[in-house]
């Protein structure tokens, strides 16, 4: 991680004056020399990205200690090991990554309520995102409790990480969007309140069920209201018509 020191060990015991160590690195190719010990004296060359600074080296056994690293110091690290009979290699490969950002939720729609059409009836989804600065290594994610719904990365470094996500029904699972890399990960907690909250009032959550047994219940009792009042107005006018007396011979 940014910040860490990192020690690249040569495998050596104890170093003689017989043996010389030279370290190089290069982002994609090792070769400018940066360390170097000969006949027990230490030799610091190393001035890529600051790095002169931040190298140190065992008078023991040559390992490169670098503290503080920054991203900027990921790369090939070589260790040349030479005595007066043999010469040996030990490659390593670096990669520093930087503590992952925190993940943002937002809406992406917004929908306050269930609409009747002539084709029928329908219901809007929760529509939110999930966005992070994108950069080596980094994933995001949405999790429906320990379930991964889906995920998303990319190698152009340069741009944001986005991931959209529907949710169709309000219940009790706990939703979460997580970004990540190899060495650290972030996580933000998806609120209906918060990034929804037209289904926080009255009416739950746009659930198409429980809605159209609701619009039936409704539909119902408007009609008995207006059979009732029919029945009403009818029982009214008979009641006001005039009688009529037949007299019988």
């Amino acid at each position: 991680m940014k910040g860490d020191s990192v020690t690249l060990h040569t495998g050596v015991s104890d170093i003689n004056r017989d043996i010389q160590i030279l370290w190089l690195f290069g982002p994609e190719n090792p070769d400018t020399l940066i360390a170097e010990i000969y006949k027990l004296k230490i030799f610091i060359h190393g001035s890529y990205e600051g790095l002169k600074d931040r190298l140190q080296m065992d008078p023991q056994t040559g390992s490169l200690v670098i503290g503080n690293i920054t991203t900027s110091h990921s790369g090939l690290y070589t260790a040349q090991i030479m005595t007066d009979t043999v010469t040996i290699y030990k490659r390593f490969s670096v990669i520093v990554y930087a503590p992952v950002p925190l993940p943002v939720i937002e809406s992406s729609s917004l929908v306050s309520e269930c609409q009747i059409s002539d084709r029928g009836f329908s219901c809007e989804d929760c529509a939110v995102k999930c966005s992070a600065e994108n950069g080596p290594g980094v994933s995001l994610s949405w999790y429906k409790g320990r379930e991964r719904l889906n995920q998303t990365s990319s190698p152009e470094l340069n741009i944001n990480l986005s991931l959209p996500l529907e949710i169709k029904e309000r219940h009790s699972d706990v939703y979460h969007c997580v970004a990540a890399n190899p060495i650290s990960n972030k996580t933000t907690q998806f609120s209906f309140q918060q990034h929804c909250p037209q289904y926080t009032d009255s009416i739950p959550f746009c659930g198409c069920t429980e809605a159209v047994i609701r619009l039936v219940i409704s539909a119902l009792v408007g009609v008995a209201a207006v059979a009732i009042l029919v029945y009403d107005i009818r029982s009214g006018r008979v009641d006001a018509s005039p009688q009529t007396n037949v007299r019988v011979k």
